[in-house]
């Protein structure tokens, strides 16, 4: 049985990997603290087994971007780059999730991370980006969006004859799946990480289930969704977390 000591030594391995100093008793915000946040943060929730540091990584950056926890996110890019995670790479799940949390929270979390870059002396390298026409970039996207979805890429709101959401999800399809899930950087398994990360973050769970059920198409197993969706439960919180799971296990059931 694993003792809380146990989780506490996990934890400051965990920590030390992410190159977070271990504070002095005089630096701690309320008596206790530390220890909680060692026991549980760092040693019941990133040491568990069943997705890498990395991935953990890509799912925390995808909650602090959603829900636009800046400090956090900035002492997370740190630790981002600390473990390896390449800069272009923490641009891109800012600009993936900006799809779901709207656009300024891209802005924000952007110029946070460049701000961090230039501190670093990093300079991140240039992109090549496709550049296509309206009917390829389209057809692009119908391609993807099917890949990731299967049979369920046009029922609800993605319908192609539901004549309310019909004009809004032509421009989603183009730029959402034809765009941004094909830009350079990250690929559909790290981006439906960031994805179910993000709709677990902003608690929209009609597109959470939708989207940890693609999860199954690209790469993950049903083990590895629940572990990017618990891995958001010290950001958020827990109720997000667990309404999370509620809603994929329904989805699969």
């Amino acid at each position: 049985m694993t003792t809380r000591e146990d989780l506490r030594r996990s934890g400051a391995a965990i920590r030390e990997k992410l190159g977070f100093p271990a504070n002095s008793p005089k630096s701690e915000l309320a008596p206790g603290f530390d220890r909680l946040a060692e026991e549980f943060a760092w040693g019941s929730i990133w040491a568990r087994p069943g997705l890498t540091l990395d991935d953990r990584m890509l799912a925390v950056l995808s909650a602090l971007t959603s829900e636009q926890r800046l400090p956090q996110l900035r002492r997370y890019i740190v630790a981002a780059l600390h473990i390896g995670v390449p800069p272009r790479t923490i641009q891109e799940v800012f600009i993936h999730c900006g799809i779901y949390s709207g656009f300024p929270t891209v802005l924000n979390s952007l110029a946070l991370a460049n701000e961090v870059f230039a501190e670093k002396s990093i300079i991140v390298p240039e992109a090549e980006m496709p550049d296509l026409d309206g009917e390829a970039l389209m057809a692009l996207g119908r391609e993807t969006k099917h890949g990731l979805h299967g049979d369920r890429s046009e029922r609800g709101y993605a319908a192609p004859d539901n004549v309310t959401t019909g004009s809004l999800y032509e421009t989603a399809i183009a730029y959402g799946y034809g765009v941004i899930w094909n830009r350079p950087d990250l690929d559909h398994r790290q981006r439906i990480i960031c994805t179910v990360a993000a709709f677990t973050a902003i608690h929209h769970l009609v597109q959470l289930a939708k989207f940890a059920q693609s999860a199954l198409n690209s790469g993950l197993t049903r083990e590895q969704v629940v572990e990017v969706i618990t891995q958001t439960a010290p950001y958020t919180g827990f109720p997000r977390a667990l309404n999370a799971l509620s809603a994929f296990n329904d989805a699969l059931e």
